[in-house]
């Protein structure tokens, strides 16, 4: 159990080291204290209760000043060169700690962009200024967002095993949902199924609580991103519906989109099929062309432009995110370039990162929408499409 719990945070500490090294920064600090930074538990495996400073150093001998509560669990990671206990305060430790590794950078997390990149809370910022003092802090600090961004979106062998495994999840719970939907069914009973295909499981929802149900819309209803409520599926109604689940920490994020048969029909109306198609295209055509070294923008600029030219609106969000400890996993973006700075679609695409793509139809006065998402692998070379893709609408007969 220790050995599956310490896995994933021994290969980021690997790839932390990587990038200081070619960053020339001497070390980075997670200084923290009651879960206030989620990159705690990320790099390490451990949450931390009292106040602690972790230092990742580029010379591979990583310190943590931690409280006698909180050590044993520093100690077991097996990251560790040195665990250094503190009794009332950590200041003196961490004084000569700073002196023995005599940063000229130190990276703090730090972020006007990034939530999850930005774990250091004022008042913990405040005391290593009246630790360090403030000239020196200065001297010294940068930020460690381009450092968690590349930990967070490159993912490792076993990261990418788990969202592997969420993926087929996924696929085998949608298998269930489509054969137990029937006309006449209501958002909130489809939800339910949902809910009762991850407990058989094991796995949880990769989005909110626990079993919070997944996104459930008939278009005919509206498409808010609010609990599914009790209205009734019925003929001639495009239903929608959009999951994540969790498994070992570790995200999927599929859509699916569906069709009520009418009386008499065998096939859906032309103007659902070519909603369906274009979006289908729009995804097939953003895949062929993402790579390692295109820009978030330009990805976003392929299948957005399939959405248009099909006659369609512009795609309301961006055309795909990264997926990995969560459903929006933060780093480059698939999305537009507007008139407001927006970093993470000049983001550069990366080895190793995972995405969800999803160029949608959405159109206002109950016209056809359709939102099909799929999940992706960047290779070096390659692209490796995870989920089986929806080739064509799913039909329900009435």
């Amino acid at each position: 159990m220790l050995e599956e719990r310490y896995s994933i945070p021994k290969e980021k500490i690997k790839q932390v080291e990587n990038i200081l090294h070619k960053k020339k920064i001497d070390s980075l600090l997670l200084f923290a204290r009651e879960g206030s930074d989620a990159n705690v538990p990320f790099l390490t495996g451990a949450e931390t209760i009292h106040l602690a400073a972790i230092f990742i150093n580029r010379n591979k001998k990583h310190i943590v000043i931690t409280s006698e509560s909180d050590m044993g669990k520093y100690k077991e990671s097996g990251i560790f060169d040195e665990v250094i206990m503190y009794e009332a305060s950590i200041k003196d430790d961490f004084l000569k700690v700073l002196k023995k590794l005599s940063p000229n950078k130190l990276a703090l997390n730090i972020s006007e962009e990034d939530n999850l990149c930005d774990g250091l809370t004022v008042g913990l910022y405040l005391i290593l200024e009246d630790m360090i003092g403030k000239e020196r802090l200065r001297e010294i600090e940068t930020s460690s967002e381009d450092i968690l961004k590349e930990v967070r979106s490159i993912k490792t062998k076993t990261e990418i095993e788990r969202i592997k495994k969420a993926v087929v999840i996924t696929n085998d719970i949608y298998d269930e949902v489509f054969q137990k939907v029937q006309c006449g069914i209501t958002k909130k009973e489809i939800s339910e199924i949902f809910i009762e295909e991850m407990k058989k499981r094991n796995v949880t929802s990769g989005i909110g609580d626990s079993y919070d149900p997944p996104i459930v819309c008939l278009v005919r209803a509206g498409l808010a991103h609010r609990k599914p409520g009790e209205t009734k599926s019925e003929s001639g109604d495009i239903l929608i519906m959009d999951f994540s689940v969790k498994y070992k920490g570790y995200v999927s994020d599929i859509a699916r989109t569906a069709y009520f048969l009418r009386k008499n029909e065998t096939k859906p109306p032309e103007d659902v099929q070519k909603a369906f198609e274009t979006a289908y295209n729009a995804i097939t055509e953003t895949i062929n062309y993402i790579s390692a070294g295109k820009k978030g923008f330009e990805v976003d600029a392929v299948g957005r432009k399939v959405i248009e030219d099909g006659g369609y609106p512009t795609v309301r969000h961006s055309v795909g995110h990264q997926i990995g400890k969560e459903c929006h996993d933060g780093g480059t973006i698939l999305g537009p370039k507007k008139k407001t700075k927006r970093p993470a679609v000049e983001g550069i695409i990366k080895p190793g990162e995972l995405y969800a793509i999803e160029p949608t139809v959405i159109q206002d006065n109950n016209l056809p929408c359709m939102l099909v998402e799929e999940n992706i692998l960047v290779n070096d070379n390659s692209i490796e499409i995870l989920s089986r893709r929806q080739k064509e609408l799913y039909l329900i007969k009435c």
